[in-house]
């Protein structure tokens, strides 16, 4: 794996900034994409560097040459369409549209099973759904088997109809469900959306909760309007950033004045800037005050932090924490005073992205305990989401004790699919030993 090329963020902001009025609108067909030093030549399949000069509902897609086995920087971020969030019983969901997109669909845990998702046809639109808990504001990261409807302004379905749509990780997304859909030509289309009972484990202010199938449904319009909103704005960064090990900023999400201004945040902070509804420029904010799925950081996180023997010192930003594929991986050991324990203590790991704090779900992880070189328990951890501390894996342990050795082995990565920068990470990821420290 590639050591992390460091970027100074506020640099980035800056750099960023200043070219992205210049470069969203080299994203059309029939422009030379990014200026001069950012051109990047066609490969015979079209996947990169393509500018689509036959279809002008597609911007350029560019990807980064030998990317890293990380987490890194990406050659632009899209730009959206966001409606309003529509609301069923427990749930709220935030419909986004985007021009249609590849990606990366993954099938198992290693390069081999990444594959990437191509445009067949521009026609049509990149469909994204964030699902969260109306209660607790929670994003709701797992796959249940949702079912997609899309119907034309005589009633019949669209061609890609019924669609289930993948469970997706993006930078600036965060958790949300996506998919492309073409559709045969202009006009306005209802989408009907079907989200069954989570069958996930749920504690807190979930538990028992959730357990209905929600129906929603809602509209919108696609014409030369849209295409030109969500082409023209597409943000091309400079091209000394693509690669980079580090990520974009996550969209603003939350609700402000109108005013379109990029926020600036530390490795294990998002930040909390003004947002905004996107108006087709470059700002892609979470307006309405839609929530993103960033996990708590570390100090929310109550019991006692298990380290890394090798560590210098405890780990203070997220980027400190000990490390699987790119991962970060936050591990508690709760007592048995806790809600989550029972009759002993609660081991709880937090699989997140390195930057943005985002879940990664629909994982197979299991713990060993191990004693003066002696296996004293092994369990398999459940995926569970908290009222409190959101998407996790855990299970009860007992008779743990300062010195024990706790190994996380990590069966199966994330089973979701990847936006740019995220698609050669959370792979190939090895089991993480952990040390209970002595003053627990």
């Amino acid at each position: 794996m590639q050591e992390r090329d460091a970027i100074d963020r506020r640099s980035f902001v800056r750099a960023t900034a200043a070219t992205s009025a210049m470069l969203a609108v080299a994203g059309c067909a029939g422009d030379d994409g990014p200026e001069d030093d950012n051109e990047t030549d066609a490969d015979d399949d079209g996947s990169a560097g393509d500018p689509n000069d036959d279809d002008p509902s597609v911007p350029q897609f560019i990807e980064v040459e030998d990317p890293p086995d990380a987490v890194y920087v990406p050659t632009h971020r899209e730009s959206m369409r966001m409606l309003e969030p529509v609301e069923s019983g427990d749930i709220a969901v935030a419909p986004m549209l985007s021009y249609p997109h590849p990606f990366w669909i993954v099938a198992g845990g290693d390069e081999e099973s990444v594959e990437q998702e191509q445009v067949d046809d521009g026609s049509g639109v990149h469909l994204m759904l964030t699902i969260w808990d109306r209660e607790t504001g929670v994003v709701l990261p797992v796959d249940e088997g949702l079912q997609v409807r899309v119907y034309d302004e005589d009633g019949d379905e669209v061609a890609d109809s019924p669609l289930s749509p993948w469970t997706m990780i993006s930078q600036g997304m965060g958790f949300h469900f996506g998919d492309n859909v073409s559709l045969p030509d202009d006009g306005t289309y209802t989408v009907e959306l079907t989200v069954p009972p989570l069958s996930t484990r749920t504690t807190g202010d979930l538990e028992g909760r959730l357990e209905e199938t929600e129906t929603v449904r809602f509209e919108f319009v696609y014409d030369d309007e849209f295409r030109d909103e969500v082409v023209g704005g597409v943000e091309y960064f400079d091209e000394e950033y693509w690669g980079q090990r580090d990520a974009i900023e996550p969209m603003h999400h939350g609700d402000h004045g109108g005013e379109d201004e990029s926020h600036e945040h530390d490795d294990d902070d998002s930040g909390d800037g003004d947002h905004s509804e996107h108006d087709g420029d470059a700002d892609q904010g979470h307006g309405h005050g839609i929530p993103y799925s960033e996990l708590p950081e570390i100090d929310a996180y109550p019991g006692t932090l298990l380290v890394d023997p090798e560590a210098s010192e405890d780990p203070e930003e997220t980027t400190d924490l000990p490390e699987s594929g790119d991962a970060r991986l936050l591990v508690s050991l709760l007592e048995s005073d806790h809600r989550l324990a029972d009759d002993g203590s609660y081991l709880l790991v937090s699989p997140r992205t390195p930057y943005n704090r985002v879940p990664l779900p629909d994982m197979a992880l299991a713990a060993t305990v191990e004693r003066d070189g002696e296996t004293v328990a092994e369990t398999p951890l459940e995926q569970t989401i908290d009222g409190e501390f959101g998407h996790h894996y855990g299970a009860p342990v007992s008779d743990v004790r300062p010195g024990d050795s706790v190994t996380i082995e990590i069966q199966s990565p994330p089973q979701v699919a990847r936006h740019q920068g995220y698609e050669t990470a959370f792979l190939e990821m090895p089991s993480v030993e952990l040390e209970v420290p002595a003053e627990h």
